[in-house]
């Protein structure tokens, strides 16, 4: 449904600039999962940047999860060999769409993730990276190199992959100004972990930015297109509302329409289904069922706003776990809500749901 993209090219434009300024080589765009960030990378960003005479490379860490290297070393090679056809990005940039479509298709099991089985790289490894890097930007010219990498937070999710976070870095640095990078994140626990904490490489080495949420222009360009284009109308609240309990997330928005338009369902029919979609594609009912007693407890009460080291949480530790109610359990249970990727705290002390859709599944199931 590439026709149902929703340009957010002023915003491109804002983070382009901000590399224009020279104030900073490297930026990272942060938001939970399924916020419409690789889609906006590949086609609102990267486009905007070939034009501004940047050679855009992506990269997702994610294409193998426990070789996050081999992901950054293809994305170059595919950059030499397009330059070596003397071809132009776009058609490089499109495959990267069609490929990120069609794997957010596969709703039947869960997107891994973690590494289960992570693989150290090599010194030679990590050297070809380098080489490839030098060979791109040879070829490059005057043009400035852009290296858009995704899921730029995995590096922090094991010490296996600390030679790459390090070599990374070290080539980042060596070539200030003639390369440059714009990284997402998913998980701000983990992207705190790799750009906020001092022994890490990246520490103070990149300025980080929330990915906005998209808001009611989205939705009215959304209803134009039911009525312009299928015939189906509908009223802006009903949206509202669905795009609110779907996490205000783009991607479950589409599929909400895909129903509506496909099985002409109503907006709550359509809301219904996809709630149920949500549920399998990120397994809350086994993310339940791997929470302990307290660490569901305090989820839900971070969910509530409520602070997990008041007197009642405490109290509500105590008679409803088999924990005592005390900062140790409560900071253990934290660490683990954090390291699973549920919530997330910012340097201010704040926390964030980062899947609040499993608050609604808890609720519905206790």
């Amino acid at each position: 449904m590439r026709e149902w993209h929703y340009p957010r090219n002023d915003l491109a434009r804002q983070y382009l600039g901000l590399l224009e300024l020279g104030i900073t080589s490297s930026l990272a765009i942060t938001a939970p999962r399924r916020r419409g960030k690789t889609l906006f990378i590949l086609q609102d960003l990267a486009p905007l940047a070939q034009k501004s005479h940047y050679i855009p490379v992506y990269a997702s860490l994610w294409q193998n999860i426990n070789a996050p290297h081999e992901g950054l070393a293809l994305a170059l090679k595919e950059a030499i060999a397009a330059l070596d056809k003397k071809a132009t990005f776009s058609r490089l940039l499109k495959a990267r769409v069609t490929k990120t479509t069609i794997s957010n298709e596969l709703l039947g099991k869960m997107e891994v993730e973690f590494s289960n089985s992570p693989s150290k790289p090599t010194s030679a490894e990590l050297a070809e990276l380098d080489q490839l890097l030098s060979a791109l930007e040879e070829k490059a010219g005057e043009s400035t190199i852009l290296l858009l990498i995704d899921e730029v937070q995995h590096l922090a999710t094991t010490s296996q992959f600390d030679p790459l976070a390090h070599a990374l870095r070290t080539m980042l640095d060596r070539r200030q100004g003639r390369v440059k990078s714009i990284f997402t994140g998913s998980s701000r626990h983990y992207l705190n972990l790799l750009l906020n904490e001092s022994k890490s490489p990246f520490y103070h080495f990149v300025e980080q930015h929330d990915f906005p949420d998209l808001d009611e222009q989205f939705i009215n360009f959304l209803r134009a297109k039911l009525a312009n284009d299928h015939g189906i109308a509908v009223a802006i609240q009903p949206l509202m509302k669905a795009f609110s309990d779907l996490d205000q997330s783009p991607y479950w928005m589409m599929k909400l329409i895909a129903r509506m338009i496909t099985f002409k369902a109503t907006t709550n029919e359509a809301i219904d289904h996809v709630l149920l979609l949500m549920e399998a594609a990120e397994d809350f009912e086994g993310v339940a069922s791997r929470l302990k007693p307290i660490d569901r407890l305090i989820f839900q009460a971070l969910c509530e706003g409520a602070n997990p080291f008041s007197q009642s949480i405490m109290a509500r530790v105590d008679r409803e776990t088999k924990l005592k109610g005390v900062q140790p359990n409560i900071q253990r249970a934290i660490r683990r809500l954090s390291e699973a990727g549920l919530i997330s705290q910012s340097p201010k002390g704040r926390y964030n749901i980062e899947k609040p859709g499993l608050k609604r599944y808890l609720q519905q199931s206790s």
